[in-house]
């Protein structure tokens, strides 16, 4: 009997948005108890960690809640012909799948046919230059301001968020000092992500710029 030691993940980045299938076999953990998935965009989207148990450790961000989560698999149960669905802990919704390849790539398709259908509906995806980079864009901004990043140099902390098709505008409501931040592209959003915070200039109408 041939054992087929090799699974697929497919998973969406919580950084850039982009869906990707990932292949991995027994191999990869060679000489190494640890292996970083990471998307095109250079994100590590997913660690998985062989214990000396023969257990595997999953570790990822969740898009949903925010969260690092963590889930457990056997060696067995990893390297099944079965495919797994990974949820979010907190709350069962499915963030990506594990198994056979043309299983995983088949709900992997599907998910994204109707991701576009969503998002023709909205016209979401006519309005915007690139809305995967977009939404991306106002999930680094959410979690800047949950830091108390996002703030104005008046002091105010109440900031208005406007969505244009190719930017985000930030407004003061006290002194209407106002920020532009692009949100086209991944190089976008690698510099957006390396930014702890965001301050406006008061009563002054300015956009970020790149510095080497």
């Amino acid at each position: 009997m041939l054992l087929d030691f090799s699974t697929t993940f497919a998973w969406r980045c919580p950084f850039c948005g982009e869906l990707e299938l990932n292949e991995i076999n027994i191999f990869y953990f060679s000489g190494s108890s640890r292996l970083e998935i990471k998307c095109g965009c250079d994100f590590t989207k997913l660690i998985i960690i062989k214990n000396n148990s023969k257990r595997y450790q999953l570790k990822y961000n969740c898009i949903i809640c925010e969260s690092e989560h963590r889930i457990f698999y056997t060696q067995s149960e990893l390297w099944s012909n079965q495919v797994k669905k990974i949820k979010c802990v907190e709350n069962g919704a499915e963030l990506g799948y594990l198994g056979p390849y043309a299983e995983v790539k088949k709900l992997a398709d599907l998910e994204e046919e109707y991701l576009e259908l969503m998002m023709d509906k909205l016209e979401f995806e006519d309005y915007f230059s690139n809305p995967e980079v977009m939404l991306s864009v106002l999930n680094i901004l959410h979690d800047i301001a949950e830091n108390s990043g996002l703030i104005c140099q008046c002091g105010n902390e109440d900031i208005e968020i406007e969505m244009l098709p190719g930017k985000v505008k930030l407004t003061c409501h006290q002194c209407y000092g106002a920020i532009n931040i692009n949100a086209e592209t991944k190089d976008d959003l690698l510099f957006l992500k390396k930014l702890r915070k965001v301050k406006i200039l008061e009563g002054v109408v300015s956009a970020l710029e790149r510095t080497n």
